[in-house]
């Protein structure tokens, strides 16, 4: 499987600093998980200002560090109107964090 996470980009930005690089990294999937949990929290509840916060958020911290699948997610749950739209997206975008932990465990 191909990573989700540009390494080039990430290598530049951190001026090939491996370590800072991880650190980076695990300050995203701690930050995601709880936007996640947030997310999914908004969508039971029906708020889709929340959703479009969280979704806002994690569109940004995910392209921050170059994981463009998460990004692209985001930003297309962030113009959903309906929480039937947001409800499949949430689901994809929890895929897609669990795909990157493993690969920034590994």
């Amino acid at each position: 499987m191909a990573s989700l996470i540009d390494w080039d980009y990430l290598a530049a930005l951190s001026g090939g600093d491996r370590d800072f690089e991880q650190e980076l990294l695990q300050t995203f999937v701690e930050d995601a998980q709880l936007r996640l949990a947030s997310l999914v929290a908004a969508v039971a509840s029906g708020n889709l200002d929340q959703i479009k916060r969280d979704a806002h958020h994690l569109k940004g911290s995910s392209g921050n560090v170059g994981v463009t699948a998460i990004q692209n997610i985001a930003a297309q749950l962030e113009q959903q109107t309906t929480l039937a739209a947001a409800q499949p997206l949430v689901d994809e975008l929890q895929q897609l964090y669990q795909a990157v932990v493993s690969e920034v465990a590994a």
